[in-house]
């Protein structure tokens, strides 16, 4: 069940990253104003994609799963999710920094599409099975076997 929920990993960020770049060109002085509510939707959203993630790996669920249906195979499988715990923190991380201590100015908007965009594109990244996977699957298995996670 989890499994088939992957696809929201990457998927959540992206979904509200679109969303508010299509309000963004529709309505680009209303929504430069609404500065925190957006960046607020877009924090959730990848909030809500780590805990996905960090029930399947406290679950320890791993297997593959088609994207959206396509022939895009997203990889689970314990290194992936804990690389993309990790990354998805460090972009949560700047998120609630950049909240906190960027003005408030014209491409303040633009620049959280830009981060939520980033940080789905990050989760894809580590779920494709691609050379980047075969590389770093040794040394996250290594780590982990040490107990260095959770």
């Amino acid at each position: 069940m989890l499994l088939n929920l992957t696809w929201l990993i990457p998927g959540l960020p992206i979904i509200a990253s679109f969303i508010i770049a299509f309000l963004l060109l529709s309505f680009s002085k209303t929504m430069n104003r609404l500065t925190k509510p957006v960046s607020y939707f877009i924090i959730i959203s990848l909030t809500f994609s780590e805990i996905i993630n960090f029930f399947l790996y406290k679950k320890n669920i791993t297997g593959n799963d088609l994207f959206l249906g396509t022939r895009f195979e997203l990889v689970v499988d314990r290194p992936a999710l804990i690389t993309g715990e990790a990354m998805g923190l460090i972009c949560l991380i700047a998120m609630l920094f950049s909240v906190t201590k960027l003005k408030r100015r014209s491409g303040y908007v633009r620049y959280f599409v830009f981060l939520g965009f980033l940080s789905g594109l990050v989760y894809l990244f580590s779920f494709s099975g691609s050379l980047f996977h075969n590389f770093y699957d040794p040394l996250i298995s290594y780590l982990d076997n040490l107990g260095i996670f959770f």
